[in-house]
Parts: structure tokens; sequence; C-alpha cells
């Protein structure tokens, strides 16, 4: 086998090694929940968010943007629903919707 045949295999191999197995967690995203308060054109949302990993952005409307299936099969999105999704660590003012929910958060006493 020659040297170039070897070089593949073992960048190959370095590769298969460091990638992550199974549900790898990004540390470049927080998770948030909240509801949309009004639909703006372009399929964007300004969301006013209720739960979050990062405490901070509780209670701050943010420009939400439908992701991934969610574009793709043109999930509709609608003023009261309320929507999880992730805003990036880099732009904390937009994110991305990624699971819609019609049902109405219930209130405890």
């Amino acid at each position: 086998m020659g040297k170039v045949q070897e070089h593949k295999r073992a960048a190959k191999a370095k590769r298969q090694n460091d990638a992550p197995q199974g549900g790898a967690r990004r540390d470049d995203v927080f998770e948030v929940e909240g509801m949309v308060e009004e639909c703006l054109p372009n399929t964007m949302f300004r969301v006013n968010i209720t739960h979050a990993s990062a405490t901070p952005l509780v209670g701050q409307e943010l420009l939400g943007t439908l992701a991934g299936k969610m574009r793709l099969y043109r999930i509709r999105v609608l003023p009261g629903d309320s929507v999880k999704g992730y805003v990036s660590k880099y732009d904390l003012k937009k994110m991305k919707i990624t699971y819609r929910s019609t049902q109405k958060p219930t209130q405890s006493i």
C-alpha cells in the first residue's frame, strides 16, 4: 500500500474517533420557550420569551424565524401559539423556532 492510501486511512480513522457520538449538545445555543405575539413578513415572528435556559432572556421579545423541517413542511405559526426554539450566544436578539404548540400553558394555583 502506498503512502497516500495510508495517509487517507489514518485521516479517516481520526475523523471517526473525533466525531461526537449520539445526541451531542451544542454549547453555543440557549433553549427557549415563548409565545408568538405578532406575525411579520417572510415567516418572521415577534416572540415573547417565557422560559429559557439563560435567565436574562426571560421577558424579552425576540425576532423568531422558522428552522429546518418547520420551514420545509411550511408549518403555520399564528399569534398566540407557544413555541420552542433556540438562541445563539452570538446574537441574543434572534431565535430559531423548532417546535409549535397551540395548547395554552396551564396556570398553577
